[in-house]
């Protein structure tokens, strides 16, 4: 174990010394691999808040089944909700009577409606249905549409289906772009690794002449990409957590409405600190270990 310890130091040494070497390459692979690093965890914030608002957006979707005013007695309002629930795109259905329906004509139309009230409620009775994906919406109202009894099924029409879908094709958007930044975050780092193995092709040649190891060889330039993406880490990880918490507070929590409430501060600085540490020490040492590979294999 000691032994173990001992040759880990040296190889952390040994990597160090490496940096020192070649700064200024060194710096400029930082300084990419942070703007890169910066890009990713800002899609990423956006890819969470995006879900997340999706979400809040989902669970407010539902769709106003307006039921035949003759449709009164127990049993035939049993059948309906039956059937709208045994529908595959219907998640939960919520009754609503046509007093309480009064009522939410009053709120929305005026104390006029007022009048209508007790014996003289025109209105028929109805549900509350909510699906269980946005997408499906649509749908949903179509087969609900032809349920005997429904006299009148709104959702939003096309506007809500259009939020969805806009929503959706941020997320993808968000995703791609993030696997984009993720090559280009490799490709740097493997560079810069590439450029410092072949300056210190002379040290390579005396180790393995001397009857190093290949592990004992790559394992330093392996460690050097990891400590390269991870300083490429930290401007990135305190940008997000000095100024989400700004952002979040200035804004209330909210964005334009209620309903498109921000992720909380701590789940974006857990989030984002894992996703850079993660992210930067498995692209390093990728990055890393094919390119020094790739440079032993061609000198055997």
């Amino acid at each position: 174990m000691r032994k173990w310890w001992t040759l880990l130091g040296y190889e952390i040494k040994y990597a160090w010394l490496g940096l020192r070497r070649h700064l200024l390459v060194s710096l400029s692979a930082m300084s990419a691999v942070m703007v890169t690093l910066f890009l990713i965890v800002a899609f990423l914030i956006v890819g969470v808040s995006v879900e997340s608002f999706s979400k809040s957006v989902e669970q407010d979707l539902s769709i106003h089944v307006v039921l035949d005013p003759a449709i009164q007695s127990e049993e035939e309002l049993q059948s309906i909700q039956e059937q709208i629930e045994s529908l595959s795109q219907s998640d939960h259905v919520v009754f609503s009577s046509k007093e309480e329906e009064l009522q939410l004509m009053i709120e929305e139309k005026g104390e006029a409606f007022q009048l209508y009230e007790g014996e003289e409620n025109p209105l028929g009775n109805a549900f509350f249905v909510y699906a269980k994906d946005g997408e499906q919406i649509q749908e949903l109202a179509k087969k609900i549409r032809e349920i005997p009894g429904v006299a009148h099924v709104a959702y939003g029409g096309k506007s809500v289906t259009g939020l969805v879908a806009l929503l959706a094709k941020v997320r993808t958007i968000g995703i791609v772009a993030i696997v984009l930044l993720l090559i280009l975050s490799f490709y740097l780092i493997y560079n810069t690794i590439r450029t410092t193995i072949y300056s210190r092709s002379d040290d390579i040649i005396i180790m393995r002449q001397v009857g190093a190891e290949n592990s004992f060889v790559k394992r330093p330039f392996e460690i050097e990409g990891i400590m390269i993406s991870l300083c490429g880490a930290i401007i990135p990880f305190g940008l997000v957590a000095y100024g989400y918490p700004k952002l979040y507070e200035s804004l209330h929590g909210y964005l334009f409405a209620r309903v498109l409430e921000l992720v909380p501060v701590h789940t974006i600085i857990a989030l984002s600190g894992s996703a850079l540490i993660v992210s930067a020490i498995l692209i390093g040492w990728f990055a890393s270990f094919l390119a020094v590979n790739k440079y032993i294999r061609e000198k055997r």
